[in-house]
């Protein structure tokens, strides 16, 4: 039997997976997923110069909202995906109360370089960032309610049903 979340969370650095993964499991789960990086385009130019810390903590700051009426809507297994790490442990610490869950994926480097530098959704193709950001993923002390997943070798199917898996359990 599946256990059901307020929240899951699915972070990792660019070319991890995560948007991919997200919408399979949005339709395994029947679930509302939010993606972080469209959020953001409200208010952004189309080839997001505009970005800044400023907008980002204002985007941030309306997921919380919107993560908070789903939460009162007795929403379920709600889907966030594209974040930060640090705003993912910013949404674990304010959702502390909730039931949430934190999928982490990590990939190898040489893996990780060749999905960024790919043809793929997202505009984003820095390397040297990609392969910091995941590092510093793998590096990083864990939270409660958080599971790592190295997607290195998984189909998108199989970090899925990984992830249901834990679900499971």
């Amino acid at each position: 039997m599946i256990k059901t979340y307020d929240l899951i969370i699915i972070s990792g650095a660019p070319g991890s997976g995560k948007s991919t993964i997200s919408e399979i499991l949005q339709k395994k789960l029947e679930s509302p997923m939010i993606d972080f990086g469209r959020l953001r385009e409200f208010h952004l130019d189309r080839e997001w110069k505009k970005q800044s810390e400023k907008e980002k903590q204002m985007t941030f700051e309306n997921l919380v909202f919107i993560l908070k009426n789903y939460i009162k809507n007795k929403y379920k297994n709600v889907i966030i995906n594209d974040i930060v790490d640090n705003h993912a442990l910013d949404l674990m610490r304010i959702f502390a109360k909730n039931k949430c869950l934190l999928i982490t994926l990590v990939v190898e480097d040489k893996k990780l370089s060749k999905r960024v530098i790919g043809p793929r959704d997202s505009g984003f193709k820095d390397i040297n960032k990609a392969l910091q950001w995941n590092k510093e993923l793998r590096e990083r002390k864990r939270v409660e309610n958080e599971h790592v997943i190295d997607n290195s070798h998984n189909s998108p199917e199989k970090t899925a049903r990984d992830i249901i898996e834990i679900m499971q359990t």
